[in-house]
């Protein structure tokens, strides 16, 4: 399938022709069950969106371009697209500047472009809306040749793409070790645990792009043979929660509710998509949760909040979740605290070995909100009930 042959040429000469003449509204395009949104005013593109993960795409242009932006979301508008809203909220109070915030619009395009390339069959249509109900920055919206250079940049990867013969290789997909108990008997440590950290199932191909600053055909380059050769597999993750959706669940949690001493969760893990996602589960719910990534600092960490459960990863820099866990529980002050194993490897083996060393539960990465609630609530809720009582018993089936 060609670039020109997915429609998307064709859409965008539509709009091109009639952005202009409608003036404020968006393009709905449509295709394979997924919808996509594209914001114009006065023939300028503000902003672009797809609903499949629309939250991670956000991040990954705010990481590349301004990573240093400390985001204020509490008096975020509720209107569409609320992405483009911190945008100009920053810009407001000269928390960004114009040409970072318009990086961002850039890159979000480009992935947006790039995805609805991989798309055959699209249908638009256009949906007028109010003008917008504030001042616009006259540099910040991309101009139809801005637009244009932006396409061609999705239309050259696209290409390089299926010139490689890589449409299996879709780049939303998190690469994962096939059989990294094998792999580590076949490489160094150091080199294990570079691999193990990168390919854990928690970060795309996007993802990895940014965070190894090379094109995603670059990544591809690195894992195609190995994906070939069945080391490392491809899995879908999900998208994390908007700042809106957070909002909207720190509001639900405590709207009408007593205020309440917050128990305290630990998360001992160096990845910090894996930290923030458990934190975006817990703390709505009240939840205080308590981020590590260095394993042999955090323990004065631990000593200090003496968190209710601990979460804890497996592979780990200079130590690994088993032994932690063993030494932690020759201390009196965690003998009886809840641990939770977390792991890609969810096997027997790994199950048998946690409840030797006296783990409590096994939790899969990446985490689902409903088995994180479960485990947390079957702990805590068990312990709140009795004074004094840890859930000190294993539940490791």
């Amino acid at each position: 399938m060609s670039f020109e042959s997915s429609g998307l040429a064709q859409i965008l000469g539509e709009l091109a022709k009639q952005v202009k003449r409608k003036g404020t509204g968006k393009w709905l395009i449509e295709g394979d069950r997924r919808k996509w949104h594209l914001y114009f005013v006065m023939g300028q593109l503000i902003w672009a969106t797809g609903e499949f993960h629309r939250c991670r795409r956000w991040v990954r242009a705010v990481k590349q371009h301004c990573p240093h932006w400390e985001m204020d979301a509490a008096h975020l508008s509720v209107d569409e697209p609320w992405e483009y809203h911190l945008l100009h909220h920053a810009i407001a109070r000269e928390n960004l500047n114009v040409s970072q915030a318009k990086q961002v619009i850039c890159s979000v395009a480009l992935e947006v472009f790039f995805d609805l390339a991989n798309h055959a069959s699209l249908s638009s249509r256009w949906i007028a809306e109010p003008a917008i109900a504030f001042e616009i920055p006259m540099q910040l919206p991309l101009s139809s040749s801005q637009i244009g250079q932006v396409l061609q940049k999705a239309k050259t990867l696209w290409k390089q793409w299926r010139e490689m013969d890589l449409g299996y290789l879709y780049p939303d997909l998190a690469p994962v070790l096939s059989h990294p108990q094998r792999l580590q008997n076949q490489v160094s440590s150091e080199s294990f645990l570079t691999l193990n950290t990168l390919f854990n199932g928690d970060n795309t191909l996007w993802d990895l792009a940014i965070e190894r600053k090379q094109s995603p055909i670059g990544v591809i380059r690195t894992l195609h043979h190995f994906v070939q050769q069945g080391k490392i597999a491809l899995q879908d993750v999900p998208d994390c929660n908007s700042p809106l959706e957070q909002i909207r669940l720190v509001r639900a949690a405590t709207q009408g509710n007593p205020p309440q001493s917050k128990r305290t969760i630990a998360c001992i893990d160096d990845s910090p998509a894996i930290s923030e996602r458990l934190s975006q589960i817990l703390s709505p719910e009240g939840y205080k949760v308590v981020q590590i990534r260095d394993p042999m600092e955090g323990v004065a960490t631990l000593a200090r909040e003496k968190p209710d459960l601990i979460f804890l990863d497996v592979v780990m820099p200079q130590t690994n979740g088993y032994n932690l866990c063993t030494f932690l529980r020759q201390s009196e002050l965690f003998r009886n605290t809840p641990i939770v194993i977390l792991t890609s490897q969810d096997g027997l083996l790994d199950r048998t070995r946690a409840k030797l060393i006296g783990a409590s539960d096994f939790l899969s990465k990446p985490p689902e909100p409903t088995k994180v609630l479960q485990i947390v609530q079957k702990y805590l809720d068990e312990e709140s009930a009795v004074p004094g009582f840890s859930g000190s018993s294993p539940a490791i089936a």
